[in-house]
């Protein structure tokens, strides 16, 4: 997948075109994604994503910037899964938000990307206060020779899939809904740093991850895989504040990894979380806290057997 880091004109015969800021990459934005690269192989052109490195809310309105639901080398690396042939990244300046919608279409769209059709989804809106929207670009597509398809939203029992709605069900610690709406676990990446070595004193070594996610699921234990270079592991994550210890010390979050015996500090790995075990509790005493841990493995194993994380993937 080629990456285009600054807007400019385009060789070639053109391309399939849709806009937007795609958090998350979710089961909706994956069925644009379908359309569009059903129509570039009809035209025999690049299927092209434009996104933002920032939600354009940072420059419009601070205050309103939601929290991302994905990093950006997530974003990217589900777009290349999902069939994307290029992506062009655009830093969402206020001179970008200035451009009037139909000097967009004709030089940014038309002239220099040279676009061939439009995939959009459903409410679309671009150019200066959002006067932009699907009808212009059909109007304008006649006159300039490309065309455009709108996409309907995905629905769900939950409603309509948005990364809105997943933000709020990420945060509620709802992984199982949010699995099946983002179309892949959520994850989390971080550095192993130290912690006070507690967990090795009691006989449960965790490694303790320092993540600029900017959003962590509540506090709880939850089933995880974790991804650690080329190797895969099941292992349990505990998010909170550790009052069985510390009465309600710092926020940490805590990885255990059964069977783990290399050296994790200043590694980075990556957490995806399956599924919500159990809140944060207060144990009474350190082995209470040990037989609970074990329930918790043996509710895990069948969500592991599930998605085949066992014994196969953790030798």
């Amino acid at each position: 997948m080629r990456r285009h880091t600054r807007l400019k004109s385009q060789p070639g015969k053109g391309r399939v075109l849709t806009l937007g800021v795609f958090d998350g990459v979710h089961i909706g934005h994956a069925v644009i994604f379908k359309t569009l690269i059903q129509k570039a192989r009809q035209l025999g052109v690049p299927a092209a994503v434009m996104t933002f490195y920032e939600h354009p809310h940072k420059t419009l309105a601070p205050d309103k910037r939601p929290p991302r639901l994905a990093n950006q080398e997530q974003c990217l690396a589900r777009m290349r899964t999902l069939g994307i042939d290029e992506v062009f990244l655009v830093r969402f300046s206020r001179t970008f938000a200035a451009i009037l919608a139909e000097d967009f279409i004709r030089r940014i769209l038309v002239k220099w990307l040279k676009v061939r059709h439009v995939v959009i989804g459903k409410d679309f809106i671009f150019g200066r206060h959002g006067h932009g929207n699907a009808a212009l670009l059909k109007k304008m597509g006649k006159a300039l020779g490309f065309g455009v398809t709108e996409v309907n939203p995905i629905r769900r029992r939950q409603g309509v899939v948005s990364s809105s709605a997943l933000r709020r069900m990420v945060a509620a610690g709802e992984m199982e809904k949010a699995r099946m709406l983002l179309g892949w676990p959520y994850t989390l990446h971080g550095k192993v740093v130290h912690g006070d070595g507690r967990g090795s004193k009691i006989g449960l070594p965790t490694a303790n991850i320092k993540t600029l996610h900017e959003i962590v699921p509540q506090p709880g234990t939850y089933a995880v895989v974790v991804r650690l270079g080329g190797i895969t592991r099941p292992g349990l994550c505990h998010i909170g504040k550790r009052p069985t210890f510390h009465k309600w010390g710092p926020q940490t979050i805590e990885v255990h990894i059964p069977g783990w015996r290399g050296k994790l500090y200043g590694r980075y790995m990556a957490v995806e979380f399956l599924a919500r075990l159990r809140g944060e509790q207060i144990f009474v005493c350190a082995g209470a806290l040990l037989k609970q841990v074990e329930k918790d493995w043996a509710r895990a194993q069948k969500l592991w057997t599930k998605h085949r994380v066992g014994n196969t993937i953790m030798q």
